[in-house]
C-alpha cells in the first residue's frame, strides 16, 4: 500500500496543502497531493493508513480508533461506532453517560483526530474536501460540513465517494487531464461501492477532463456492519444451542463477540474457512464458519446490491454491453462473492487495480487540489465534474381533485447538477409579508413517506401587495448536493435569498464543550471553550481570509500587465475566466430581456428554465474568475512581481505572512 512521502506539501507559509478525507462509517482515511502532484495517504500516528472511525469517551478523554476498538470490550456503555450512519438524522442511537451527542459532534471527533496526524507531518491544514456517499440526501450533506466546521476545517466542498474514486482511476489509468474532453472516447464506468455502513453504486462517463455522472443509487443502511452483524447472530445461535447461553445478552462478551466476527469475516476473504473463540459465562466454545455458510446467511444483502445495480443500469438507459469498467470500492467489496457477482451480472472482470481503501480519499484530494488551483495536478485544475441528484426535489402543495397534501417535485432523480427549479405561488391574501412552502426530498407522491428538508420561509414581502401577487421561488441544487433558495416579485423588483427554515436544530456548541460532558469532566470556561483544539494559533483562519482577498485584488491588477513568463499561464488562465465571466453576463442579460418580452405561458416556461440556468451559468463563472485572479495574485507575490498600484495589497501580504 502506498505510503505518504515525508516532505512537507507546501514551501510558502500562506499555502496549505491540498487534502482530502474519506470520512467512512468503519474506517477513515486522508490523503493529500505532494508536490510532484500524485495523491499520498497520511499515515496516522500509529503508522496505520486507516483510522478506524470509533470513539471511547473515558475519564482522561476521548479516545479515537484503533486503541478505541480495543478499549470496547472493556467499557462498551463508553464505547461508540457507526454514528455516520444517523448523520442529519438527531441524536445517535447511543446514550453516553446519559448524554445523547449528535452525530455531527461524533464524527467532529474523529475530524479532529485526522487532521491532528496530518499535521504531524503536512504541517497546519487549513481547507479539505471531504467525501459522503452518493446516496447521502441534503441534510445528511449539511450535517457532514457541520462536521467539518466543528473540527476547525475549511470545507472547501463535498464530493461523491463514487466520483472521488473515478477522478484516483482516471489518475492512475493516466486519462486524468490528457485530452480536450470532448474528442476522446468516453469511458463508462460503474462504481460499486460497499463500505462498512453505506453501498453505492454509480455510473460515470470519462471523457478526457470531464466525469459526467449519469447515474446514481444506493442504501445507506447497508454495508460491511450488516454482515458482520449476520456472522454474530449465527455464532451466537450456535453458542445457545450448545450452551444453552446467549454471550451476547453480556456487553463486554458481545463485544469480544464482534471483534471475532469481524476477524472471521477477513479471513475467510482469503480463505475457505475460520475460526472463532466465543467466551461468556465461564464458557469457551471455539467454532467454525465456512465461506458457503457465511454467503448463505448473507446472501440477502449481496442480492440487495445486485437489484440497486441492475437497476441504476436501466436509470442511466444503458445495457451492459455499454459499461467499460466495473471499478470496486470499500473495503467490503474485497468479499469474494462480491466480485463473482459482479462477474455474472456484468460478464465483465472487476478492476482492482486500486486499493478499495485508499481511492476515495486520493479522488478527494485531488478534487481539492484543483479547487485550490495547484498547478502540479493533471492539467492544472481543468478537471470538470458533473453530478446528479440522488433524490427528487420537491414541494408539498396541496392537490386540486384530493384536496390532499401531495409532494410536487420540481427536480427529478438523477438530474444533472448544478439545476435549478422555478416554481410561482400567488399570494392568499391583501397586504401578505410572507410564503411558507415546505420542501421534501424523496419520489413519493405522499409527503409523510419522504424526507422533510424544513420549510422555505419568504420573509419581509413589500407592503401593500395584492391578493394573487406571483412570487417566483427558485429552487438550485448545486454541484455538491446543497440546496438553496432565492425568492422574487417580479412586479416590485423585489428579491432575497432565503434559509430552509429546519426542524430540531441540533446543539452544535464548541468541542471542548462536549469533550468534557462526555468524558464526566468539568465543562471549560467560557475563554477556554472559544479557543479551538487545534495546532493552529488563534486568528490564523482570519489572516488566511485576509490574504485570499489581498490575493484576489493582486491578481486583478496584474491580469493585464506585461508579465513575466513564469506567471503568463496563470495570467492567461484568468483571462479566459474574465472572458467567460462577461459571455456569462451578456447570456444572462438576453435570458431577461427575453423573458420580460414574453406573453406565452408555454413561452415563458421554457424561458424561465433558460434564465434560472443562466443565472446558474454566471454564478460558477465568477466563482472561477475569482478563484483564477486569486492564484494569479498569490504567484506574483510568491514571485516578488509587484504591480505598481498594487504596493499596499503587498506590504500588507507581507505583514501578514510574518
Amino acid at each position: 500500500m502506498t505510503r505518504a512521502s515525508s516532505q512537507p506539501a507546501v514551501s510558502s507559509p500562506d499555502q496549505r496543502p491540498a487534502v482530502g478525507i474519506d470520512l467512512g462509517t468503519t474506517y477513515s482515511v486522508v490523503a493529500y497531493v505532494d508536490q510532484t502532484g500524485r495523491p499520498m495517504t497520511v499515515p496516522n500516528r500509529t503508522g496505520e493508513l486507516l483510522t478506524p472511525s470509533a470513539l471511547m469517551f473515558d475519564d482522561d478523554g476521548v479516545v479515537v480508533g484503533k486503541e478505541a476498538v480495543k478499549s470496547s470490550v472493556l467499557a462498551p456503555e463508553l464505547f461508540i461506532e457507526s454514528f455516520k450512519r444517523d448523520m442529519g438524522r438527531g441524536a445517535a442511537h447511543h446514550k453516553i453517560r446519559g448524554l445523547e451527542p449528535p452525530p455531527e459532534v461524533l464524527s467532529a471527533f474523529v475530524l479532529e483526530r485526522l487532521k491532528q496526524d496530518a499535521e504531524r507531518q503536512l504541517g497546519l491544514i487549513r481547507e479539505v474536501v471531504i467525501t459522503v456517499p452518493a446516496f447521502f440526501d441534503e441534510s445528511r450533506r449539511k450535517a457532514t460540513q457541520d462536521a467539518g466546521q466543528l473540527a476547525q476545517l475549511d470545507v472547501l466542498d463535498i464530493i461523491n465517494e463514487p466520483t472521488a474514486a473515478a477522478l484516483a482511476f482516471g489518475y492512475r489509468s493516466g486519462t486524468l487531464g490528457t485530452g480536450n474532453g470532448a474528442a476522446d472516447k468516453p469511458m463508462r464506468v460503474l462504481v460499486y461501492d460497499l463500505g462498512g455502513g453505506t453501498f453505492d453504486v454509480t455510473i460515470l462517463e470519462i471523457a478526457g477532463k470531464e466525469f459526467r455522472t449519469l447515474a446514481t443509487d444506493g442504501d445507506v443502511f447497508l454495508g460491511g456492519k450488516d454482515f458482520d452483524q449476520r456472522l454474530v447472530n449465527h455464532l451466537a445461535e450456535q453458542f445457545i444451542a450448545a450452551q444453552g447461553v446467549d454471550p451476547r445478552s453480556d456487553p463486554p462478551d458481545a463485544a469480544q463477540l464482534w471483534l471475532e466476527a469481524q476477524e472471521a469475516k477477513h479471513t475467510l476473504s482469503e480463505r475457505s474457512k475460520a475460526a472463532v473463540v466465543c467466551f461468556h459465562a465461564g464458557i469457551r466454545m471455539r467454532m467454525e464458519i465456512s465461506r458457503p455458510q457465511f454467503e448463505e446467511i448473507t446472501r440477502d444483502l449481496l442480492e440487495r446490491t445486485e437489484t440497486t445495480t441492475s437497476l441504476v443500469i436501466k436509470q442511466a438507459g444503458l445495457q451492459w454491453p455499454q459499461i467499460d469498467r466495473v471499478l470496486l470500492v470499500g473495503g467490503s467489496s474485497r468479499m469474494p462473492m462480491v466480485g463473482q457477482m459482479l462477474r455474472r451480472v456484468t460478464g465483465k472482470e472487476p478492476d482492482c487495480s486500486q486499493s478499495p481503501d485508499e481511492a476515495v480519499a486520493h479522488g478527494a484530494a485531488l478534487y481539492a487540489a484543483m479547487l485550490l488551483g495547484e498547478r502540479t495536478v493533471a492539467g492544472g485544475g481543468e478537471c470538470r465534474l458533473i453530478n446528479v441528484n440522488s433524490h427528487s426535489l420537491g414541494v408539498v402543495g396541496i392537490h386540486a381533485a384530493t384536496r390532499r397534501a401531495t409532494n410536487v417535485v420540481l427536480i427529478p432523480k438523477n438530474t444533472a447538477l448544478p439545476c435549478r427549479a422555478l416554481r410561482t405561488f400567488c399570494t392568499a391574501r391583501d397586504g401578505q409579508r410572507s410564503v411558507k412552502v415546505p420542501i421534501v426530498e424523496g419520489e413519493n407522491e405522499r409527503p409523510e413517506a419522504c424526507l422533510a428538508l424544513g420549510e422555505c420561509i419568504v420573509r419581509g414581502l413589500p407592503p401593500g401587495l395584492p391578493k394573487g401577487t406571483p412570487v417566483e421561488v427558485e429552487y438550485a441544487y448545486h454541484a455538491n448536493g446543497r440546496i438553496s433558495v432565492l425568492a422574487r416579485v417580479p412586479s416590485v423588483r423585489y428579491s432575497q435569498s432565503v434559509e430552509i427554515q429546519r426542524e430540531a436544530a441540533q446543539n452544535l456548541c464548541d468541542l471542548n464543550v462536549w469533550r468534557a460532558r462526555l468524558c464526566g469532566q468539568p465543562e471549560p470556561s467560557a475563554r477556554q471553550s472559544a479557543a479551538p483544539p487545534t495546532a493552529e494559533p488563534p486568528g490564523q483562519a482570519d489572516v488566511l481570509k485576509q490574504l485570499d482577498g489581498l490575493y484576489l485584488s493582486v491578481g486583478k491588477m496584474a491580469v493585464k500587465l506585461a508579465l513575466p513568463e513564469a506567471l503568463r499561464r496563470s495570467q492567461q488562465a484568468a483571462l479566459a475566466a474574465a472572458a467567460e465571466l462577461g459571455r456569462g453576463g451578456a447570456q444572462l442579460h438576453e435570458a431577461e430581456n427575453a423573458r420580460r418580452a414574453s406573453v406565452n405561458a408555454d413561452e415563458m416556461i421554457r424561458l424561465d428554465a433558460r434564465l434560472a440556468q443562466a443565472r446558474t451559468e454566471l454564478q460558477q463563472s465568477q466563482v472561477r474568475a475569482d478563484f483564477a485572479h486569486l492564484v494569479l495574485g498569490r504567484e506574483c507575490a510568491n514571485a516578488g512581481f509587484e504591480p505598481p498600484q498594487a504596493w499596499k495589497q503587498l506590504a500588507e501580504i507581507r505583514r501578514l505572512r510574518r
